[in-house]
């Protein structure tokens, strides 16, 4: 295993948030081998690439196209299953679906600024925040996509339109997986929940919150109830979970072990789920101090190893992936709960995202230090490849989209729900939660909400003014919207929370623009009518009538 960190100004020295693989390799007129990437940064760019590992073990990296549309900072870019579409997010709520044109040439001249031409396909518009990740199904018709403004949309790629709004969530959605068998999409928001739903019923099935844990006889954790992930204020924009390949495990970012005295520190960790049952976690990985923030599965398969452990999970192959914490890279496979490999100290700045090639050899890790760093296996490093002949849950077709008026919601108005949430699903000690809700002294939103409940119109304004509620309940340490924060947003500094805190504040603006002839029509009269009752109720009662009288 190499590890090289080409010293490139990947997006002018700005963060690289996100980093993708096309799958497959392709052969240039020289008759190399390239990998085709794709990276997102916060200078507005989607940077197309091409990697070429040398025969010495060396990384060559080839600038070829610059994707310009993007208003904002881009999050999130991924490559489709087909290879024939690159999807990209944005802090402006925008996904853009590009194309590489056909007959491209790759003998263009060295001069010529693109040497591929991708062309904007299609854009997705439903979102009212940044767009933190998106994931793409098996067949590459459709996507789900997570954001700031709490809720998750499955898209119809062909049609270009939403088929639903899944606005369960009661914080920033800031990771999304797909499964590969076609049946379920799998969520981490900062409300501290992960869900399972079920793509053909538009309802969540599983959820967890809090959960026992694994651990040893004796541990002083054994039999008792934490809580499984960390809340807003957790130091990162992603939680990158991932489903392995099989579809079988859901391996969840953001983890954290709590302690049993007050004076003991949180552990980090990533926690590994059953997709057939999320009520406790199958494996608790733990990382000490660093947090995790993402984590992608190798495509391959590998042989059990004859002289490893007893494989933990009970499947014929082991698979493995990679965890990025903040500064760090670990390896894990299926046979084993410690990490098979880590690289370490490569970046000066957080990590934010982490791809696979398709054959399992190279990984690339994207940081907000302005690099990315290549990490490369000789064959057979990682072990012996494993032939897979079924796969261990069939995939599923997704259903077409009946036009039923829960799994379609058109406009920005969020206050019809539009995903129906599963009152048998698994609310994971979900009375404790309640009691540990209610003795809860921070301000939450629901109670304020419910009072605004006496008329038909308040709750109008309600549904509408939710954009600026949610802007307003930010993680402290990321994306808090108040005077100190805006006193420092003016200095020039490398720092991306102060980026994004600008990106945040330049969106707040223009979706308050927007929104200005709804507040103008319902947001005044709903004021000024409340004035005249409470005059006409004082009129009523007041000292006037006594003096008439006198």
């Amino acid at each position: 295993m190499k590890c090289i960190t080409p010293e490139i100004s990947w997006h002018n020295r700005d963060p690289v948030l996100s980093v993708d693989i096309q799958n497959g390799s392709y052969k240039n007129r020289e008759g190399q081998t390239f990998w085709r990437i794709a990276t997102g940064g916060a200078d507005y760019h989607v940077l197309i690439w091409h990697i070429t590992i040398t025969e010495c073990n060396g990384v060559t990296v080839n600038y070829v196209a610059d994707l310009e549309r993007h208003q904002k900072a881009v999050n999130v870019v991924r490559f489709s299953q087909s290879k024939k579409i690159l999807a990209s997010g944005d802090d402006e709520s925008v996904i853009i679906l590009w194309k590489l044109k056909e007959g491209h040439d790759y003998s263009l001249p060295s001069d010529t600024e693109n040497k591929e031409q991708w062309a904007s396909w299609k854009v997705l518009k439903g979102h009212i925040e940044d767009i933190y990740d998106i994931s793409w199904s098996p067949d590459s018709n459709f996507l789900v996509s997570g954001s700031v403004d709490n809720t998750a949309i499955l898209w119809d790629v062909k049609k270009g339109r939403n088929i639903a709004i899944l606005s369960d969530h009661k914080g920033f959605v800031q990771g999304v997986s797909w499964d590969p068998c076609n049946q379920y999409v799998c969520t981490i928001s900062t409300d501290r929940q992960c869900r399972l739903i079920d793509i053909a019923k538009k309802k969540v099935v599983q959820r967890v919150h809090k959960s026992k844990i694994p651990t040893p006889p004796g541990h002083p954790l054994e039999g008792k109830v934490v809580r499984l992930f960390h809340d807003d204020t957790f130091k990162s924009f992603f939680r990158r979970l991932t489903f392995t390949i099989d579809g079988s495990l859901i391996i969840v970012p953001s983890g954290i072990i709590e302690p049993q005295e007050t004076t003991g520190s949180i552990s980090n960790a990533t926690i590994v789920f059953s997709r057939q049952n999320m009520k406790e976690p199958l494996m608790i990985l733990p990382t000490q101090d660093e947090c995790t923030i993402a984590v992608r599965c190798c495509p391959v398969y590998f042989e059990l190893r004859k002289d490893g452990p007893v494989s933990v999970i009970a499947l014929p192959y082991r698979m493995v992936f990679a965890v990025a914490t903040q500064d760090s890279v670990l390896f894990y496979d299926t046979q084993q709960t410690w990490p098979i490999a880590m690289v370490s100290n490569i970046h000066y700045g957080r990590l934010n995202d982490i791809s696979w090639s398709s054959d399992g050899r190279i990984v690339i890790v994207s940081s907000s230090d302005g690099y990315c760093s290549v990490i490369h296996f000789d064959e057979n490093e990682l072990g012996q490849i494993h032939t897979v002949k079924e796969p261990v849950n069939p995939p599923k077709e997704m259903p077409k989209s009946s036009g039923k008026k829960s799994t379609s919601v058109k406009g920005k108005n969020r206050g019809v729900s539009a995903i129906d949430v599963d009152e048998s699903a698994m609310d994971i000690d979900i009375a404790r939660f309640n009691v540990a809700r209610a003795n809860d002294p921070r301000p939450e939103k629901k109670p304020a909400e419910k009072k605004k409940k006496k008329s038909s119109e308040d709750k109008i304004v309600r549904n509408h003014g939710r954009g600026d509620t949610e802007k307003n309940s930010k993680p402290s340490t990321e994306k808090t919207v108040n005077k100190s924060s805006e006193e420092t947003a003016g200095e020039e500094t490398e720092d991306i929370k102060l980026v994004y805190h600008e990106d945040s504040t330049d969106d707040a603006a223009k979706y308050a623009k927007k929104a200005a002839p709804v507040t103008a029509t319902v947001v005044a009269p709903i004021k000024c009518n409340k004035a005249p009752r409470r005059v006409q109720l004082i009129t009523l009662s007041s000292p006037r009538e006594l003096k008439k009288q006198q």
